[in-house]
């Protein structure tokens, strides 16, 4: 879709597409096309995630609040660390099944060195703020920000940015963010000038929920991104979640369809 620039800050050339992480440790809640789909076994994580790689992607995207997700992944890709990107959050866990959120600083760093240890890394290659509906209160009444510029400073991780919601707390987090995690797709273009402006400022964008949690097809979507003529100079990546690798497999080979 387009050829990154070399001057992404991520120690590894960003591919076009990205893996989240979120179906190999977390079993689909209604939003997504696929809800009702069993977790996938131990043996079609390790299966899936090695193919991922095999594919040719060069990020893989995870969280604390995405089950056993980070787990599978320090498992079985600890060998295979330096051959890609490797991107988590703070601030949302999964409890008994619920989203809590906490952005304590005591509770930001539990939980960042929780995800180094299941990760089985030193240093993340990327660190976002997993923001809740209340995402602008979050940057501006918690320590959640300064906290990420310590972990940054430790050598926790690489980079630090935000996985937000709104226009106002993205455009906020903008000044600070090394990196971001923006939503957009053919059904919702609203954050259009939010990939604009990080774009200007030489922010690394990953794009989410591109595929609108399962309900547009792959082909439709990354048809619709690869008519962006805008995008394609960006440091960007899109992160697509699947549970099956003949799937990923279909949407590596429909960018590489279209960048031709």
């Amino acid at each position: 879709m387009q050829a990154m620039n070399q001057k992404t800050i991520l120690p590894i050339q960003l591919s076009p597409i990205g893996f989240g992480a979120y179906q190999i440790g977390h079993k689909m809640v209604e939003k997504y096309a696929s809800f009702g789909k069993p977790l996938p076994s131990d043996s079609e994580a390790e299966s899936l995630l090695h193919g991922v790689l095999d594919l040719g992607i060069t990020l893989i995207d995870t969280a604390p609040a995405y089950g056993c997700s980070e787990e599978r992944i320090g498992k079985y890709l600890n060998e295979r660390r330096d051959e890609y990107n490797l991107c988590t959050k703070v601030g949302e866990l999964n409890v008994d099944g619920k989203s809590t959120f906490d952005f304590t600083s005591q509770g930001m760093r539990r939980s960042v060195e929780q995800s180094l240890r299941l990760l089985k890394t030193e240093c993340l290659d990327a660190l976002l703020i997993h923001a809740p509906p209340d995402d602008l209160s979050i940057l501006q009444h918690s320590d959640a920000v300064e906290m990420m510029h310590l972990f940054r400073d430790e050598g926790k991780t690489k980079t630090i940015g935000f996985s937000g919601n709104s226009i106002e707390a993205q455009e906020e987090a903008l000044s600070w963010s090394d990196i971001m995690m923006v939503e957009y797709s053919k059904a919702n273009e609203t954050n259009e000038p939010i990939i604009r402006k990080a774009d200007e400022k030489g922010v690394v964008v990953l794009i989410k929920k591109a595929l609108n949690s399962g309900h547009l097809p792959g082909s439709i979507a990354i048809e619709f991104l690869s008519k962006k003529s805008h995008l394609r100079n960006m440091l960007h990546c899109t992160v697509i979640g699947s549970s099956t690798l003949g799937r990923m497999r279909e949407n590596v080979e429909t960018f590489k369809v279209q960048e031709s």
